[in-house]
């Protein structure tokens, strides 16, 4: 039997979820004017609010101009501190809690999965450095959005297939709700007025299609593969196999030694963030990586 999606609601942003201290966090460096370069990369470790400040950026764009794909200074200069203030100020959604579905780790796996993607496809010059990063961000709300709208039915789901048997559980996603996590959040994506390119790569990641067909699509679907694999990776400190990663490395035409190289790229840029990540680090003023961020020559830390 399937479970209704309110897809409008979830397009508004109405739904989706953000940490309330996160939110509260925003809204404090909106008060105090906090340069709009380092509000964009503050708002870049929350798939929820970035895709509703890019949906409420497109929302402002006239037919036929270019629409954005990235949370940047520009954008948010075109939306305005008071609109901002207002998304950030939304009350907290309050929903039962999802058994299985591990938050935090949900949040970690988007950041890191956003940090390969960019590192990655920057690499390969697939498409601009910052749009794939919000691509590799917000590739998993779809999953978000199930935990939030039906807990009790996603929890069962969840303690039944787990993340170790995705194929069977993005089926049976499909056949419980009507459309499983990374539809989802394709159409999340759309409705957010990212690009068709973007969402349909989004789609069709977790089993890209044949190298070469759909042209660049498929090459960006493989690219955000990897960046799963290496999100995976580095959330578990770099153990377990490379197997799923190198395979999907050297359909894009990379060898083991390259691959390695991009994951520590991948891997040290996500550690910029982790503080960031972390409850507590709100407390601090004006955390962000524009102050931090290390030299080229250091950004090979070795997995311990």
């Amino acid at each position: 039997m399937s479970a209704d999606i309110d897809l409008a609601r979830l397009l508004g942003g109405a739904i989706l979820p953000s940490p309330a201290w996160r939110r509260h966090w925003l809204a404090t460096l909106c008060q105090q004017q906090l340069p709009l370069d380092e509000l964009a990369e503050q708002l870049g470790g929350d798939p929820a609010l970035s895709g509703k400040i890019i949906g409420l950026a497109n929302a402002g764009v006239p037919p036929g101009e270019r629409r954005h794909a990235a949370v940047n200074a520009a954008m948010l200069a075109a939306i305005g501190l008071p609109a901002l203030r207002q998304a950030f100020a939304a009350p907290a959604v309050s929903t039962a809690a999802c058994e299985h579905f591990d938050a935090q780790r949900f949040w970690s796996h988007s950041l890191a999965m956003a940090c390969a993607a960019r590192v990655a496809g920057d690499a390969l010059q697939l498409a601009p450095a910052d749009e794939l990063y919000s691509c590799g961000l917000l590739a998993n709300c779809g999953q978000l959005a199930l935990a939030t709208l039906h807990p009790q039915e996603y929890g069962q789901l969840l303690g039944q297939y787990g993340d170790a048997a995705r194929t069977r559980l993005l089926c049976a996603e499909s056949q419980r709700f009507g459309h499983h996590q990374l539809a989802l959040s394709a159409t999340l994506m759309r409705g957010w007025g990212m690009p068709d390119i973007l969402c349909d790569a989004v789609l069709c990641h977790a089993a890209p299609p044949g190298f070469g067909r759909a042209g660049r699509m498929t090459e960006l679907a493989w690219l955000l593969k990897l960046a799963d694999s290496f999100a995976d990776l580095i959330l578990r400190n770099g153990a377990g196999s490379r197997a799923p990663a190198l395979a999907t490395a050297r359909v894009l035409g990379m060898d083991a030694e390259y691959m390695e190289t991009l994951l520590r790229h991948s891997n040290a840029e996500w550690s910029e963030w982790c503080e960031i990540l972390e409850p507590q680090a709100h407390v601090v003023p004006c955390r962000t990586r524009s102050g931090t961020r290390r030299a080229a020559s250091q950004v090979f830390s070795e997995f311990i």
